[in-house]
């Protein structure tokens, strides 16, 4: 398309926090082949916080995760108004179908489904072959808007980013000084848990992962969770000997998401589950070590994994024969069998050395 002839553009990435976040690469790319276009992001409610404030993004279109059918009017609406020249649906279910049948855009791009010929008017589709760091996650949403030749060349050109406020950094830094954490020592960000069970490392997995870091000289470790996770959490903490609780932090606890991204912004570095903390930290420029989920691909989302400033480690890397001959299904169905086989053991040592580099 010539770039003369797009004036306003809407990419569509609905959720989880942790997409919505990789997808800007996609609004970053878009404004740099189409500089004078405005820009228009359509995702749910809750995931905003990892977004706003972003330079290339012009307006967000939100919408409840859950939509009464006066919600789905009043969107569609809404999009159709705005005559959009370029839509790209990086989601790529019923969902942004839904909102973009009829909205009359000259071009609508999406990955390849089998309602496709229903909206899109060119689609991609995912490939197993991973050219860069950028892992399959990136060049995957890349397919959307640049041919296969093309991935490599683009796929580290921009990072998913987020933006605080002088305002929100300076709230973060208080309250640290508040606690008695200052510059001096190693603040350490642990996601305790991640999204559901099934992505969570045992709780003796995670004990053993956090007496190991209050172990370390002058740490001192915030903690990443939700409120409902509380007891869970709780639980966890109980398995550390007590005479390490003095360096777990509980109380320092953002009380909503951009409070917990200015927390982050301000730790040497994040250590545990997989999710979307460790792609806010890598977003924000901060060091992780994460455990993946046995059932997870880790090719796809351990994104600028170099081993040194991100290292991503999955059962798979260890006892490789274990996954052998099984589908994803069954993995999932057994994730307590293979977390289990997951021991600390097998990566204490990278956790200590990656600990002792990224350290103040």
């Amino acid at each position: 398309m010539n770039s003369d002839t797009v004036k306003k553009i809407l990419v569509i990435q609905q959720k989880m926090i942790g997409d919505v976040l990789i997808s800007t690469v996609l609004c970053s790319h878009i404004k740099s082949m189409f500089p004078d276009a405005e820009l228009h992001y359509a995702i749910h409610s809750g995931t905003k916080a990892v977004v706003q404030e972003h330079p290339y993004i012009h307006e967000f279109i939100i919408s409840p995760a859950k939509k009464s059918l006066s919600d789905w009017q009043k969107l569609r609406s809404k999009i159709r108004a705005q005559q959009y020249d370029l839509i790209v649906d990086a989601y790529g279910k019923l969902e942004s179908m839904m909102m973009i049948l009829g909205a009359g855009a000259q071009r609508i791009l999406g990955h390849k489904k089998w309602f496709s010929p229903l909206v899109y008017t060119s689609t991609s589709k995912p490939y197993h072959k991973v050219y860069t760091l950028a892992g399959n996650a990136i060049e995957d949403r890349l397919r959307l808007i640049y041919p296969e030749e093309k991935i490599q060349e683009k796929a580290l050109e921009f990072r998913p980013r987020i933006y605080l406020t002088h305002e929100e950094i300076s709230w973060a830094k208080m309250q640290l000084k508040k606690h008695d954490l200052n510059q001096g020592q190693t603040l350490v960000m642990v996601s305790v848990l991640g999204s559901s069970m099934d992505k969570s490392l045992p709780g003796s997995t995670m004990a053993q992962i956090l007496t190991a870091l209050a172990q370390r000289p002058d740490t001192h470790i915030l903690l990443n969770f939700i409120p409902k996770q509380k007891k869970t959490v709780d639980d966890i903490l109980a398995l550390v000997p007590k005479k390490h609780h003095s360096r777990l932090h509980p109380e320092v606890y953002g009380n909503n998401l951009r409070e917990f991204l200015a927390l982050l912004s301000q730790v040497n570095y994040l250590v545990g589950n997989e999710g979307g903390a460790v792609n806010m930290a890598k977003a924000l420029d901060i060091p992780t070590f994460t455990l993946f989920s046995p059932w997870i691909n880790k090719s796809a989302w351990n994104s600028f994994d170099d081993g040194h400033t991100h290292i991503g480690l999955h059962l798979k890397d260890f006892i490789p024969e274990a996954f052998k001959g099984l589908s994803n299904k069954a993995i999932r169905k057994d994730y307590h069998g293979f977390y289990a086989a997951f021991e600390f053991e097998f990566f204490a040592a990278q956790l200590d050395g990656f600990c002792q580099v990224h350290s103040s």
